[in-house]
């Protein structure tokens, strides 16, 4: 059973869609997620172009072994996740915006902001300084100023100076920025990721390059196997979570995202296609499961065109297969 869970953004509908075990096989499971490389022009769905003037789709599942190596599925999937921007594009963004200060003006920005901070201070110091005169007080609150805003404003004018005002991360630090916040449960194979890309040639200039720091990828969904005989401990030795609320094996269905620019070209179709393929051969799931906000029209029609329907019981979608 997969679902699609929008937490925190108002109301969901969810989803159910069964099959008959018994249609097909199960072979022996070994470790989820591990697939082909795109690089390799393996193409798990057959592609064919949406229209006549569209680049061909290929929907591969991503491979967590390519993490780390030149043809990175894992960094292109949190890359497309990151505003289709590549570590080495926040990296470069990063530097052309440090390199567009100018260093003297944006010393003297830091020494105006020190003495600032010492002037604040040195004035709520001279307000509750015990002196029993206001000389002392004067002279409290000078001091203070002297001392902080001073040390203050040479810190923040060096600083500046030496092109530190805006932080450079290293390539270490990107890509495990990227990780954490985009592809942590892909990267250990507690999820498998399914991904569309456009054809090689097409990869780093369709739409005026707006893909070029995916790699061409397009569109992501993600899914877990869960209440498997399958499951295995994951890369950092935990057992997956059991869901005893859906008792029998399931895949859980999440994190769909199609593009803007490529929506209603049935890419989100193929990927759901690719996803159930992989259920039914690879795994012993009896459903497919999913959650999606209750006014978002536009998926709820592709799932129930895609065959969910609402379970009575759950008050999800549900289809026999």
């Amino acid at each position: 059973m997969v679902k699609i869970t929008w937490l925190r953004l108002g109301a969901v509908v969810a989803f159910q869609k069964k099959w008959n075990t018994a249609a097909f096989s199960v072979p022996t499971f070994t470790k989820l997620g591990h697939g082909p490389s795109v690089r390799e022009g393996t193409r798990l769905y057959a592609a064919g172009k949406t229209t006549s003037q569209f680049p061909d789709i290929s929907c591969v599942i991503i491979d967590p072994k390519t993490y780390g190596t030149v043809n990175d599925q894992v960094m292109d999937v949190a890359s497309y996740r990151n505003g289709r921007t590549s570590p080495e594009q926040m990296i470069a963004a990063q530097r052309a915006k440090r390199d567009s200060f100018d260093p003297t003006a944006s010393a003297l920005e830091g020494v105006k902001i020190g003495l600032g901070i010492g002037a604040a201070i040195g004035i709520f110091t001279a307000i509750g300084d015990d002196a029993d005169s206001i000389q002392g007080k004067i002279m409290a609150g000078v001091q203070n100023f002297a001392v902080i805003g001073g040390v203050t404003a040479g810190l923040l004018g060096y600083n500046n100076y030496s092109g530190n005002r805006v932080y450079v991360m290293e390539m270490k630090e990107a890509v495990n920025r990227l990780t954490v916040d985009f592809v942590a449960s892909l990267k250990i194979s507690q999820d498998i990721g399914f991904a569309a890309y456009l054809e090689p040639k097409y990869a780093l200039t369709f739409k005026n390059g707006r893909f070029d720091g995916c790699n061409g990828l397009v569109a992501t969904v993600d899914c877990q196997l869960r209440n498997s005989k399958f499951n295995v401990p994951l890369e950092n030795g935990v057992m997956p979570k059991e869901y005893p609320e859906v008792p029998s094996p399931h895949v859980h269905v999440k994190n769909m995202d199609v593009d803007e620019t490529v929506r209603r070209r049935g890419i989100a179709k193929k990927l759901l296609n690719n996803l159930e393929e992989w259920a039914r051969t690879s795994t012993d799931a009896k459903l497919l499961t999913l959650e999606v906000r209750a006014d978002n029209t536009s998926a709820l029609a592709l799932y129930e065109q895609f065959g969910f329907k609402k379970d009575a019981e759950t008050k999800r979608k549900t289809r026999a297969g």
